[in-house]
This record gives structure tokens, C-alpha cells and sequence, in this order.
């Protein structure tokens, strides 16, 4: 179904968990709708494309918040903007303000608070999981009775973004990467929902548009042969001015088809 925009797509992934995708030459972005008994949750603010605070309403009658994943603009879009402005509570990392403040320095940050450890809708509890590496505020939901991670840019969606300013060296990201495996050996059932659940190629291929625990093994892998030497990507040029200094090298695996990252940037104590 598709809200009153027609401009959002709205698919619902089994009952009380919604998905609501921006269509668009951005980067056809998602967030998310967990509804407990009590209030809502809305997971990222999506990029451009505006009425996602009525695309809510439409859907439920709960009161609802938002928590935003990351700072860049496809997750801390207009959606945001939009519910701040309405008067609706966003959680946002401090780590990743200065990124909203730097691509959209007119959204009101004074009423955004940092994401709670645990948020209690009612019936459905979700735990705020950081994880650094992509950016340094990004933070993961889990929604412990489902077993579902959304986890955004955190891990990518197939393609992962690690070449960015903003991102950690390989090294701290693959100390993050661990602590999230050990996390989800508890959960080995887990679904995991990104940012970007169009690029989940290898998953679509099999009638899926989420990941598992593969993926984040895989993940550990690729990252731990890129450290050590035995992986090294071909060059890649994304044509974005911000990017234009970086040596970007882009490996592929299985689940991992697009591992972007900055060869400076490897190694913690060798950063530039």
C-alpha cells in the first residue's frame, strides 16, 4: 500500500513491523515501524521525500518517536525535520550531530535527546545497540522478543560505505564487528533490516530482503584479510566532491558485494 504522497511505499512485514521506502534517484532509503501497545517507534527519517510524519498517522493511532540510526542526510532527512517540527521526540547520537548540522544546518537539534539503552513500547522492548564504523554515532535497534536487528548503514546491505571521513579505521570497526557477532550467537535466528534493503541482492535472489548471521561473518572476513593484506580491492571513483582526495578500494564476496574503504585508513595508529 502506498500512503497519501504517493510517494512512500508502505509494506508490512508481519504484524506490528512496517516498512516505509522512499522511492527516488537518492538512494532509496527505508525506515522503519514497530508498534507495541503502548507507542510506536519510527526507525530514520528518510532523505527527501517528504510526509512520513502523515504516513505514520495513517498507519497507527499510537503515540510515536522517532530514533534516528546515523547523521547522514538519507536517514536524517526531511522525516526528521518533519517530527521535530511536529513536536515528536528524535533520538539522535551527539557523536553524528555535527553530520546533520553539516548537511541540513537548519533542523532544530536543542530538543533531540540520545537514544536510551532500552525503549519499552509495550510488549515489544527495543535495545539500542552502538556500533561506530560507518559513522561514529551509528546505532543498531534490536527488538528482542522478534529477534529482528535493524540495523541501517551499520553493516552496509551489501554494499557498505567505510571509505567516508566520518568512518572509523578498519581496525576499530573490526572490534565492533566482533562484539556484534558475539551478540548475535544469543540470537542465531536473528533477521536483520537495513537501511537499504534493495541492495540485498544475494538475499533477494533466495526471496529475501533482510540478512543473518552470515552476513556479519562474512563481514568479519573480508574486513580481517583487508587488515592483514591478503584482500585488496580494486580502485573505485564515486563521483562526489567530498571523496574526490580519497584512495577508495572496493572488494566483493558473497553477501558483501561492495566493501568501500579508504586505504589511509586501515590501520588505527596509521591514519592521515
Amino acid at each position: 500500500m502506498r500512503n497519501m504522497s504517493d510517494k512512500l511505499t508502505v509494506t508490512k512485514l508481519q504484524e506490528n513491523l512496517y516498512r516505509i521506502q522512499e522511492d527516488s534517484t537518492f538512494m532509496n532509503v527505508d525506515a522503519y515501524l514497530i508498534c507495541g501497545q503502548k507507542q510506536a517507534m519510527v526507525i530514520d527519517g528518510l532523505g527527501i521525500t517528504p510526509e512520513l510524519y502523515e504516513c505514520v498517522k495513517n498507519i497507527t493511532d499510537l503515540p510515536f518517536f522517532m530514533v534516528v540510526t546515523h547523521g547522514h542526510p538519507d536517514h536524517a532527512g526531511v522525516g526528521m525535520k518533519e517530527f521535530i517540527e511536529a513536536g515528536c521526540q528524535v533520538y539522535l547520537s551527539p557523536d553524528d550531530e555535527e553530520l546533520v548540522k553539516e548537511y541540513a544546518g537548519d533542523v532544530d537539534l536543542s530538543v533531540v535527546k540520545e537514544a536510551k539503552e532500552c525503549f519499552d513500547l509495550g510488549g515489544a522492548r527495543i535495545k539500542s545497540l552502538p556500533m561506530p564504523g560507518h559513522t561514529q554515532g551509528s546505532v543498531m535497534l534490536f527488538w528482542e522478543e522478534e529477534k529482528l536487528l535493524f540495523s541501517s548503514d551499520a553493516i552496509g546491505s551489501g554494499s557498505l560505505w567505510m571509505q567516508l571521513p566520518e568512518s572509523s579505521s578498519l581496525e576499530e570497526y573490526l572490534a565492533q564487528l566482533k562484539e556484534l557477532e558475539l551478540f548475535l550467537e544469543q540470537v542465531p535466528d536473528v533477521k536483520i533490516y537495513p537501511g537499504h534493503s534493495w541492495q540485498v541482492s544475494a538475499y533477494i535472489k533466495e526471496g529475501c530482503d533482510f540478512m543473518d548471521c552470515e552476513y556479519v561473518k562474512e563481514l568479519i572476513r573480508m574486513t580481517t584479510d583487508i587488515i592483514d593484506g591478503k584482500l585488496v580491492g580494486e580502485k573505485k571513483e564515486i563521483p562526489l566532491d567530498f571523496l574526490k582526495d580519497i584512495d577508495i578500494r572496493c572488494v566483493t564476496g558473497n553477501y558483501v558485494t561492495d566493501y568501500c574503504y579508504d586505504v589511509r585508513k586501515i590501520h588505527s595508529k596509521k591514519e592521515v
